[in-house]
């Protein structure tokens, strides 16, 4: 990490802690702030409408077939892929609890088949995975397709978005974008500056 990299570090940590003290900045996410900067950590956001591509645009990323590509939406579940020296798979609850369980059974926390409208109250999915791609503190977020019939798989990749560095939003190249799409791109447009669309053929 280079000299000048840390002075700005320091002083960008310096300027988040005069900020939480500040009244007019009361709703700023100062901890959250903080601590992906001592992370070293960036989030991008894959967020797309069903059948899109979307967990196989991931999978492709990380040159493994980590997450479930199965024919039905998935739940309301983020699912949080981060570097690890071997692949782990925690599942947290709402209620504050935690759980490691095998990777093979991963599509019983996720998908709407496992876990229909969440009724193991998941509040995310973290996955350890050895990857290249996340060595540099790169963590890929998974969020439920949007526009699906569920609409709490829509509300969530509404919540996530704020907490985004960058966010890639895939879109098909044999089709035009479906009213559920162009809906939610007018919604999200306070952060149109960190969306990149990608042309997908799911």
């Amino acid at each position: 990490m280079g000299k000048a990299f840390k002075i700005l570090r320091e002083k960008l940590l310096q300027i988040i802690d005069e900020a939480a003290t500040l009244e007019t900045v009361s709703e700023c996410p100062c901890s959250e702030l903080q601590d992906k900067i001592l992370q070293n950590r960036f989030n991008l956001v894959v967020v797309g409408q069903f059948k899109r591509g979307k967990t196989t645009f991931i999978n492709a990323l990380l040159g493994a077939d980590l997450l479930p590509t199965a024919v039905v939406p998935l739940t309301s579940i983020v699912t949080v892929i981060e570097y690890g020296k071997a692949l782990e798979v925690k599942v947290l609850f709402n209620n504050g609890t935690e759980q490691m369980v095998p990777p093979e059974e991963l599509s019983d926390y996720v998908t709407e088949k496992g876990n229909p409208r969440n009724e193991k109250d998941v509040a995310e999915v973290v996955i350890k995975y050895p990857s290249e791609y996340l060595k540099d503190g790169v963590r890929l977020i998974d969020t439920p397709g949007v526009g699906s019939v569920y609409q709490h798989n829509t509300d969530v990749a509404y919540e996530y978005l704020p907490r985004s560095d960058a966010t890639v939003f895939l879109i098909s190249v044999d089709q035009p974008l479906s009213k559920a799409e162009v809906d939610f791109l007018k919604d999200v447009r306070a952060y149109a500056d960190r969306i990149f669309f990608l042309q997908n053929k799911a």
